[in-house]
């Protein structure tokens, strides 16, 4: 394994580390925005809101596995 693959794995694992540090930001932001808009009325955007968490999870999660990714196929 050269050294291009062990930074882009630590890489990988720092972007997940920062992500996760501010995935609970995300959820209070969120959790508040949600309640703000079921109590003026807007319950078809507090669904909405609600499924924030979830996108962010994903493409928090989806970026640092694909930096995993391509530092496994690097050199193949």
């Amino acid at each position: 394994m050269n050294t291009n693959k062990i930074t882009s794995i630590i890489m990988a694992v720092v972007v997940l580390v920062a992500f996760l540090a501010i995935l609970p930001t995300i959820i209070s932001s969120t959790g508040t925005a949600s309640t703000d808009a079921t109590t003026a009325g807007f319950t078809d955007v507090a669904a909405i809101i609600d499924l924030l968490p979830l996108v962010s999870v994903i493409g928090g999660v989806g970026i640092a596995g694909l930096i995993a990714w391509q530092a496994s196929k690097k050199g193949d």
